[in-house]
């Protein structure tokens, strides 16, 4: 008798109507009276209504949650969207709905799942100014409500623009620019807001080697160096327009299996032994040299493909060592359209062997002659020469860390 009271009390309790949801919240406490209609993946949610015990399953756009008995009672059930929910990042056609099941009947609700914050990987052109186009890649580009800039209220809210994937994202640079505090692009989304790093700034007017215009240690466009011929510091070249004045142009078949010529060298140089890299507030000496990237715009013209071109940036150090490293072109670019492209590299990737620059003194020092120089190097890993129209500028030393 004891067994079969015990049984038909069980029956009893998970025997309720069809269920009803009021709202749903977070798991916080202190959050007790919250009501909202989206969560993002990964959430743990708190769904708050009437009939609720006896819940065999909650789906979020149809896809099914999982249900802990342990955690049902007749007016809550918690559940944890995992990552297999559908979100419009993997499907634009989803209802945005939840639904919750019973023997009785089932509760549906309007309820947007939302994929995870916005992620930056790339700023495709950090050179910009006020009234620019910035282009950004990434993942997770929907919903976006602002794009905020280095400044304390330089931000858009209007006239951002995403393509369908959520990969990428542009937006119009704004004027009140202020690099006093950083030079960080953030996005903020209904998901919340992307991490700032290296990877997301923009050219916070410091740090400059050759712009191929101003004169200093360095003159254009004859007495900088050697590689290029003057003549290919021009504002254009076919296929690709100057981002802002001159640049440094190639023109040719990149010979294949690793081939040389002067034509396809940027070798800046002051052979009397100038100071040509940046100094002063933020390029103290002692500062660790991972602290410190090169960077440089990049933009390519062509038809044939880039898979096997290679930057190599080269530099020797007052030890009589070659360092150098080389930047797999499509590891950056995206489109050889001749439209720019910010290419970037830690100083401390410079390497030979296990010998690698460890302050930004070191860098300073130039070669063991004193003499301070960097190159740059395209090169075709391929066993066939690639036709193509390639245009260097602004090459610079940023401090990407503080």
């Amino acid at each position: 008798m004891v067994l079969a009271l015990g049984a038909c009390t069980e029956e009893d309790e998970i025997n309720v109507g069809p269920p009803t949801i009021e709202r749903v919240r977070n798991t916080d406490p202190t959050t007790a009276d919250s009501a909202f209609t989206s969560a993002t993946l990964g959430s743990t949610l708190a769904i708050l209504g009437n009939n609720l015990l006896g819940t065999q399953q909650v789906y979020l756009n149809d896809y099914p949650l999982g249900v802990n008995t342990a955690y049902v009672t007749n007016n809550t059930v918690i559940v944890t969207v995992g990552d297999s929910v559908p979100t419009v990042a993997t499907n634009p056609n989803v209802p945005n709905t939840l639904r919750l099941v019973n023997k009785a009947g089932e509760a549906i609700m309007e309820f947007q799942t939302l994929p995870p914050a916005p992620q930056i990987t790339q700023v495709k052109n950090q050179y910009v100014k006020a009234g620019d186009d910035l282009t950004l890649f990434g993942r997770y580009f929907y919903f976006v409500d602002t794009v905020y800039f280095p400044g304390e209220d330089a931000f858009v809210t209007t006239g951002i623009t995403t393509n369908a994937a959520g990969s990428s994202l542009t937006v119009k640079v704004p004027d009140n620019l202020d690099f006093s505090e950083g030079q960080t692009i953030r996005v903020v989304t209904k998901s919340g807001g992307s991490a700032t790093n290296r990877n997301t700034q923009i050219y916070a007017d410091r740090g400059m080697v050759a712009d191929f215009d101003t004169n200093g240690a360095l003159e254009w466009p004859w007495n900088w160096g050697w590689g290029i011929s003057g003549e290919m510091i021009l504002p254009s070249q076919p296929g690709i327009s100057g981002l802002d004045g001159n640049f440094g142009g190639m023109n040719q078949a990149f010979p294949a299996n690793y081939g040389w010529n002067n034509d396809k060298v940027i070798n800046l140089t002051n052979w009397g032994g100038v100071q040509i890299f940046p100094e002063g507030e933020g390029y103290e000496p002692s500062t660790p040299a991972t602290n410190y990237d090169i960077r440089f715009e990049v933009a390519i013209n062509t038809t044939a493909s880039i898979a096997g071109l290679e930057m190599q940036i080269w530099y020797p150090d007052s030890q009589g060592n070659e360092l150098s490293y080389n930047i797999p072109l499509s590891d950056f670019i995206k489109t050889t359209d001749g439209s720019w492209h910010t290419l970037s590299a830690n100083m401390t990737r410079l390497t030979n062997g296990s010998t690698r620059l460890n302050t930004y003194g070191d860098f300073l020092k130039g070669d063991g002659g004193g003499v301070k120089q960097l190159r740059l190097v395209v090169i075709n890993t391929t066993s066939n020469d690639i036709q193509a129209v390639l245009g260097v500028d602004n090459v610079r030393v940023v401090r990407a860390v503080n």
